[in-house]
């Protein structure tokens, strides 16, 4: 019985556990680098999501007013004014990169949130004589980029052309 208890067990040594835990140590480290970079990669895609989706409803909704305005005319590059189909003066500009709509290039409510931060808006307006044959067109040309850091210096750049429903401005 004595004899049993000092036979040589079989078991890990500390040089074997030692080597695992390395081995384990550096599999942890590759695979918490690549679970980092993926959660990276997940912010700035849903960033660019949001800006995009918010670029968007703001040109449908400068195009759906635009549709059927009238007396279109720029002050600037980054002021439309014109009179919807309400007979109210409406004017989109941009300032301090927010996207706003008001009576005037002055007064306005903000249409695009603080998450986003617009770098540019351009309109360009063409066939807008009175008497015309043919109906007015208004370019929009907007750049933004999110407000985070981790995609902040990526640009959503869009351009849509919309056809007023008037003939001759």
């Amino acid at each position: 019985m004595v004899k049993d208890f000092f036979k040589k067990k079989k078991g890990f040594g500390l040089i074997e556990l030692i080597v695992a835990l390395g081995i384990f140590s550096i599999i942890m480290a590759i695979t918490a680098g690549g679970f980092i970079r993926f959660l990276k990669t997940q912010r700035q895609t849903s960033s660019f999501a949001f800006v995009n989706n918010t670029l968007s409803v703001v040109l449908e909704q400068m195009a759906k007013e635009m549709r059927t305005g009238k007396n279109f005319s720029t002050s600037g590059a980054s002021c439309l004014s014109f009179v919807n189909s309400k007979n109210a003066n409406i004017t989109y500009y941009l300032e301090n990169g927010t996207v706003k709509r008001g009576p005037d290039c002055s007064s306005g409510q903000g249409i695009t949130g603080n998450k986003v931060s617009v770098g540019y808006l351009t309109f360009i307006v063409s066939n807008n004589q009175s008497g015309s044959n043919y109906p007015p067109r208004i370019t929009i040309l907007i750049g933004a980029n999110p407000n985070n850091e981790y995609a902040s210096i990526y640009s959503v750049n869009l351009q849509t052309t919309v056809s007023s429903r008037r003939l001759g401005g």
